[in-house]
């Protein structure tokens, strides 16, 4: 592909290759990832500039974004977040703005932001420094109020995302402007990406007034923008402020000064529209007895299975498996799914099977399932976390059975995320049950727009009951969501293209080609694959690979 075709697509530069290599890295946790990670996509940026520039032939040279879904995901206080999902080139232009921009406003956002900062001298692969190493040092420089004696306040954000207007991103893009050292022309430039990128946000947003796309690395370097104002603000007025996404910590003198910067962090906050979580707000010193709940990293555990992991000696971290099964067996019975250890203890289990120094049908393997199978009803807000590690553990049938229990069981199974995951990970086993069979059918009819339909349709098509989903030909419309009509192409790959002819002209643009990409595409040797991790994380990788989840 010339130089040309990748950066003249619209008013900005967009450099294909880096953006696809920043958005495989933030795809890999989506919340209803794809069934092959978008690989076929991923790894063939010709096809994306072919149907990027069609976009722009048939709107007559104006980018027009598909449409948004919105979902809800469970959260651990019983709540629900919104999930905004929308199509894998609106994810990517939505990318590329972001890793055109980040290089020009990143250098000027405060030194005492820590999260998601831009890796200027890292590998092109990855948009953010090492993410780890950020949340290490926030912990360990505001934990140093508590070893001197001092006051720490600790509070965040109430619904980050979801209160960040748009009006107040373009204000904020804007305002920092005259602080960027280069030519007017390439300000422009800059201008034109930040006019785009409203355009479209009134579209991706919750509304077409606020809440920015969650769980997504442009989101998070749009907050650190937005916020900006904030962080200088409460440095200038001579607090000893940090943040971290959305957690703010003030290292303060005593308890007066705390209560001091709180008050004088939520006027300034109001002036954004934002607000503090008041159940997540503290003061902590010396004498507090629940310090170790905020600094997770300082876990004395932790720390011995991260000394061995940094050895890279396979001996040295084989011998980690014992510790890491009673750690995640802690994490669970102490409903802590949802903090940093929990994911530190699967992603290392996940990389100990990948790395073949974990036996998956081992007695300790066999315990673990059990013990994350018996708390999909009570902590359902963990279950991708769940479903990634049970993909990886051998599971017994009574194990399997059991899961497709929970499935089945609408009093328990409320949250159409959680079945999302679940329906995947018996897709994976391919794990039959004629009761599960009519219970996926059943769900496609009632209303095939429910979230889960796209996994019911892999779930099927992995069992070899293609002719089920072939039932649902006649019923394609060009309405269904993105990854309904993605996940259903897919899992009629191997379907005769005479049986398909109801579908004809209903496939959009952006889906035509599907089954073709993915048979033409080296990953996928040809083969039929309806459901696959290309990404797979090994020993050496671990401390880059991790997510900003864990």
């Amino acid at each position: 592909m010339s130089k040309n075709a990748s950066e003249n697509l619209l008013a900005f530069p967009i450099n294909i290759r880096k953006t696809l290599k920043h958005l495989r890295q933030d795809m890999k946790d989506d919340w209803f990832f794809d069934t092959v990670r978008y690989e076929d996509l991923l790894s063939n940026p010709k096809s994306l500039n072919d149907v990027l520039q069609k976009n722009l032939e048939v709107n007559h040279g104006l980018y027009q974004s598909g449409k948004k879904f919105t979902y809800d995901v469970p959260k651990s206080s019983l709540g629900l977040r919104y999930t905004l999902e929308i199509n894998f080139y609106d994810r990517f232009i939505y990318q590329a703005i972001c890793t055109y921009l980040m290089p020009f406003f990143d250098p000027l956002l405060s030194n005492r932001v820590l999260s998601h900062r831009y890796n200027k001298y890292g590998p092109d692969r990855y948009l953010f420094k090492h993410r780890i190493s950020l949340w290490n040092t926030f912990e360990n420089i505001t934990h140093l109020a508590i070893v001197d004696s001092q006051s720490l306040l600790i509070t965040d954000l109430l619904n980050y995302f979801e209160h960040i207007s748009i009006d107040a991103i373009e204000k904020a893009f804007i305002s920092m402007l005259s602080r960027i050292e280069t030519p007017g022309s390439e300000k422009n430039t800059i201008r034109s990406a930040i006019s785009t990128l409203k355009v479209l946000l009134k579209k991706w947003c919750f509304n077409s007034h606020h809440g920015l796309p969650q769980n997504r690395d442009a989101s998070s370097f749009i907050a650190n923008v937005v916020l900006d104002q904030i962080d200088n603000k409460m440095v200038e007025l001579g607090y000893d402020y940090f943040r971290y996404v959305d957690d703010i910590r003030i290292i303060c003198k005593d308890e007066f000064e705390a209560k001091r910067a709180l008050n004088t962090l939520i006027l300034e906050l109001r002036r954004l529209g934002l607000n503090i979580n008041s159940k997540k707000t503290t003061i902590l010193d010396s004498n507090s007895d629940n310090i170790d709940e905020f600094f997770p990293s300082i876990d004395d555990q932790i720390a011995v299975i991260d000394t061995m992991w940094r050895s890279r000696s396979k001996k040295v971290i084989a011998r980690s498996i014992p510790v890491l099964h009673a750690f995640l067996t802690q994490q669970v019975e102490n409903d802590n799914t949802q903090g940093r250890q929990f994911r530190f203890c699967i992603n290392r289990i996940k990389t100990l099977i990948s790395s073949n120094l974990f036996d998956a049908k081992s007695v300790i393997a066999t315990e673990i399932a059990d013990t994350i199978i018996k708390e999909f009803a009570s902590q359902p807000v963990s279950t991708d976390q769940f479903c990634k590690l049970l993909m990886d553990l051998d599971l017994t049938p009574n194990q399997l059975k059991a899961v497709s229990d929970y499935l089945m069981d609408s009093d328990q199974a409320l949250y159409s995320w959680q079945n999302y995951h679940i329906f995947l990970l018996l897709a994976y086993k391919k794990y039959y049950s004629e009761y599960l069979v009519e219970h996926c059918k059943n769900i496609i009819s009632e209303d095939v727009y429910r979230p889960e339909v796209p996994a019911c349709f892999i779930y099927l098509a992995c069992i070899d009951h293609v002719n089920d989903i072939e039932e649902f030909i006649t019923k394609f419309e060009e309405s269904w969501p993105y990854q309904h009509q993605r996940f259903f192409l897919i899992s009629l790959q191997n379907t005769p293209p005479k049986k398909l002819k109801p579908m004809f002209g209903k496939v959009d643009y952006r889906l035509k080609g599907t089954v073709s990409r993915m048979k033409d595409n080296g990953k996928f040797k040809g083969e039929t694959i309806f459901l696959k991790d290309f990404n797979q994380t090994m020993i050496n990788n671990i401390y880059d690979e991790i997510s900003p989840y864990e």
